[in-house]
């Protein structure tokens, strides 16, 4: 009896999640089950601490930690697997014995985010006016959208999104955007040689080169999403400044960092 009584906790900790709980998706590539994966992991109120991301030859993983109501660590993960059949994501539960809740939340929330566009996936959109979103892209970020990690530990890559959702076309450049650190310090975006020197060796920063964020207006009804490279630091509010294409008024107004 006691032989049996060591066994029994064994065998249910690692009992397979029930079926109902995973998530199966025909016809989704890996990258996209990933980053879905990933934006859903931060819907719920996750961290990600970690990211393996799959092929059709390996096993992926997500894991993610945020606090529970009793302050203590919520740590959760996603296993994915795909093939050219599409992707199967399993969410792992936090407890031995789990009452399945992250995977219930897991499962409604990739389901309704993966009907979302690449573009409405990476920032929430708003119905009028002008938006302008900074996002402080992580690394985990930089190798889920570029395939690598673009810029050096003394750089930050940040993702600005400009949505003009006015009747109005506007202009806002590089130069009219600043970032304010969580210690107070205002940092401008780099150029020149300071911007080269902030890549690592290699192709790895050639998508960011391509889509840097250039000068130009954006027309009436229209999004622009370009990026930027600060010194690094943990910022808190950027401070922009926005022109009317037409008139030549500009108007400042502070966002926050995402």
């Amino acid at each position: 009896m006691r032989r049996l009584l060591l066994v029994l906790p064994v065998l249910l900790a690692s009992c397979p999640e029930p079926p109902q709980y995973r998530v199966v998706r025909p016809g989704i590539t890996c990258g996209r089950a990933t980053r879905v994966a990933y934006r859903t992991l931060q819907t719920l109120g996750y961290t990600v601490t970690d990211l393996k991301t799959p092929s059709p030859v390996q096993a992926g993983r997500i894991d993610g930690t945020k606090t529970g109501p009793d302050g203590k660590p919520v740590n959760v993960g996603v296993h994915i697997t795909c093939d050219g059949a599409g992707a199967v994501l399993t969410p792992i539960e936090p407890d031995v014995f789990p009452n399945w809740e992250f995977s219930r939340a897991f499962g409604y929330s990739f389901k309704t985010l993966v009907q979302l566009s690449e573009e409405d996936l990476s920032v929430p959109r708003e119905a009028s006016g002008l938006e302008v979103l900074v996002h402080a892209v992580s690394s985990h970020e930089a190798l889920l959208d570029l395939g690598a990690v673009p810029t050096t530990p003394d750089a930050q890559l940040v993702r600005v999104t400009i949505r003009n959702n006015t009747d109005r076309a506007v202009k806002l450049a590089p130069a009219q955007i600043g970032l304010v650190s969580v210690d107070g310090d205002a940092a401008a975006p780099l150029d020149g040689s300071e911007l080269e020197a902030a890549f690592v060796p290699g192709a790895a920063g050639d998508p960011v080169r391509r889509d840097t964020l250039g000068s130009g207006a954006v027309a009436p009804h229209t999004t622009k999403v370009g990026y930027l490279v600060f010194p690094f630091a943990k910022y808190r509010e950027a401070r922009i400044s926005v022109e009317d294409a037409e008139t030549g008024e500009t108007e400042g107004f502070v966002t926050p960092v995402q």
